[in-house]
């Protein structure tokens, strides 16, 4: 039992197939709901079908296999299968594809487990077209509000999906029916990529504290005044922009990461002192403390760039999403399992949103990162090899085991 694994050339076969799907000379687009989305989930649940687990899908496009073992508890395990426009073949797929493989090793070996397993393949994890994303995981889990319900429902139907009835709001999960949650992923950076890592055992998915910070001057003929009598907007933004950088080094931790993605400048104007500045900074750690302090710190030296620009300037949260922390018993139980298998480990956390993070809040949850070539993600170059592939797919299945004789 110690030495089963994978086999690792259908979970590539897999890998591909499912790749090809929505695919075509600008990456793979299966976006949530479009017919491509949905030809993936069907070929999907064919591929359970033939793997000999029990198949469904539910209202919102979840698609479900449980193994064939007599257990009241199962294990759930599984990623998203839609992709942003253009992306790649890995982010999503790989934790899908790899959960199959492990069931499928299982039951051709006829290992006899304590707990069931249940493979997963949420929709719309992406949210990159109809947001909010997590709708799949959010939906099954927590169910979801009924402004949600009237804007998705149309589209559902166009999609051949039967829609909701008047009690399907989701929610139906019952956590006493489930051991814990795990999900392997693409990591979508270049941490484990850059340290020749092989595998990450995810501490925890980072807090995310989003803000606007408005600057307001005067706006003014870009030639006729002097730049000494100039109340320049963006003049106050650029500064800002320049600073968060300091301002995570000297207030944030190692994981810290700070962005300004966004920004809007008014009358925009080639000849005008832009008299109004809106700018977006985000602060992302695994901390919310720390997360926290670094945006409080933000606010402040914005008051002390507009004082010194003879500026005006507003600050306001747009939204707070806290941490959502792995096991550490799951953690131990990865590290281990690579290990075992003499890859090279790093505990790291995770920058980007995944399913997992509703997990985390009811069930032992945790999270399996293989490297990204370059680190890239969310584009057709997003690249992760066979056998790194082959490699997380083997730690989730010793994983899998390793929680069977917990």
């Amino acid at each position: 039992m110690n030495n089963l694994k994978i086999n690792e050339h259908r979970l590539w076969r897999h890998l591909t197939e499912l790749g090809n799907i929505g695919r075509d000379e600008r990456g793979v687009s299966r976006v949530a709901f479009t017919e491509a989305d949905m030809e993936g989930r069907k070929w999907f649940l064919h591929k359970m079908e033939q793997a000999g687990l029990e198949t469904r899908m539910d209202e919102v496009g979840n698609v479900f296999g449980i193994t064939p073992y007599e257990s009241r508890k199962r294990i759930l395990v599984g990623s998203h299968l839609d992709t942003v426009p253009e992306g790649g073949m890995f982010d999503g797929a790989l934790g899908v594809v790899a959960a199959l493989e492990c069931a499928q090793t299982l039951i051709e070996r006829n290992v006899k487990m304590g707990y069931g397993l249940e493979i997963v393949g949420f929709s719309n994890e992406e949210g990159a077209i109809f947001g909010p994303g997590l709708l799949g995981s959010r939906y099954f889990v927590e169910g979801i509000g009924d402004d949600e319900i009237q804007v998705l429902e149309p589209i559902l139907k166009r999609a051949g999906l039967e829609g909701f009835s008047d009690s399907s709001t989701g929610g139906k999960f019952d956590k006493d029916n489930y051991v814990c949650y795990l999900e392997l992923h693409v990591e979508q950076g270049g941490v484990l990529y850059c340290n020749e890592d092989d595998i990450g055992v995810v501490q925890g998915i980072v807090a995310i504290y989003s803000s606007d910070i408005v600057f307001e001057g005067k706006p003014n003929h870009a030639g006729t005044t002097p730049m000494d009598q100039r109340e320049d907007a963006l003049l106050g933004a650029a500064n800002m922009i320049v600073l968060i950088p300091k301002l995570v080094a000297q207030n944030g931790s190692k994981g810290t990461v700070g962005t300004c993605g966004q920004i809007r400048v008014y009358p925009c104007a080639r000849n005008v002192i832009p008299g109004r500045a809106e700018l977006s900074v985000e602060i992302r750690d695994l901390d919310d403390e720390v997360a926290d302090r670094v945006m409080r710190e933000t606010y402040s030296h914005a008051e002390t760039i507009a004082d010194a620009c003879r500026l005006r300037v507003h600050s306001g949260e747009v939204s707070i999403s806290p941490p959502a922390l792995m096991d550490t018993e799951i953690q131990q139980i990865i590290h281990n399992s690579a290990v075992d298998l003499g890859l090279k480990v790093r505990l790291m956390p995770s920058g980007a949103g995944h399913d997992a993070a509703i997990f985390a809040k009811y069930l032992p949850t945790g999270m399996i990162f293989v490297p990204s070539k370059d680190g890239v993600s969310h584009s057709p170059e997003e690249w992760t090899n066979p056998q790194d592939c082959a490699n997380g797919a083997n730690v989730l299945l010793k994983t899998i085991l390793k929680i069977d004789r917990v």
